[in-house]
């Protein structure tokens, strides 16, 4: 394994743990819908409204695709070892293909963490959103900021999603993986 890889494999390691919301070694819907939760109650919203609803399946869907991809075993989980495996051989050089299958889970997000519906959320909401993810108080501020692309102080669907293209399709390791917390 090269310096690379190892580099790479280390950030989708650190990304697997924030999926695995129960810290049980094994990513499910279960921890898809729990994070949909957390970020719409951050958000202000109740997990029954329409937007709650919606994310709810964003991240169903989103998980469905990566079950998709990395399941190995049909066990219907994945675990650290197949998330890792199946980034660095299917989504790693398929931006187009991880895109797909994270849009409607980006677009939802937006839509949550959106309260004037405008179609974009300002810093500070985005910051809210990767706090309800896991994301440390400093790396959600530093991350939002990030993401930002354009620096008009919001952040947009497409600003979204480039950046998890970029974070799953980029060999660095000095990416988003940083501001989560490893606990």
């Amino acid at each position: 394994m090269t310096t690379t890889q190892s580099a790479y494999s280390a950030k989708m390691a650190a990304r697997f743990a924030t999926f695995d919301r129960d810290r049980d070694g094994v990513v499910d819907v279960v921890d898809f819908e729990a994070m949909a939760r957390a970020i719409t109650v951050s958000c202000g919203r109740d997990p029954e409204s329409p937007e709650g609803i919606r994310l709810l399946d964003g991240a169903r869907t989103f998980f469905s695709g990566l079950l998709e991809v990395a399941d190995t075993d049909g066990d219907g989980g994945i675990t650290e070892s197949e998330f890792v495996d199946a980034a660095q051989v299917r989504l790693r050089h398929n931006p187009e293909g991880f895109e797909l299958i994270a849009r409607p889970w980006a677009e939802a997000v937006v839509d949550v963490a959106d309260v004037d519906g405008d179609g974009v959320v300002d810093l500070v909401e985005w910051a809210r959103v990767l706090r309800a993810m896991g994301a440390t108080q400093r790396g959600a501020e530093e991350q939002a900021a990030r993401i930002d692309i354009d620096g008009d102080g919001r952040v947009s669907v497409d600003e979204v999603l480039a950046s998890a293209v970029a974070f799953y399709t980029a060999d660095d390791a000095d990416d988003a993986g940083h501001v989560f917390d490893q606990a």
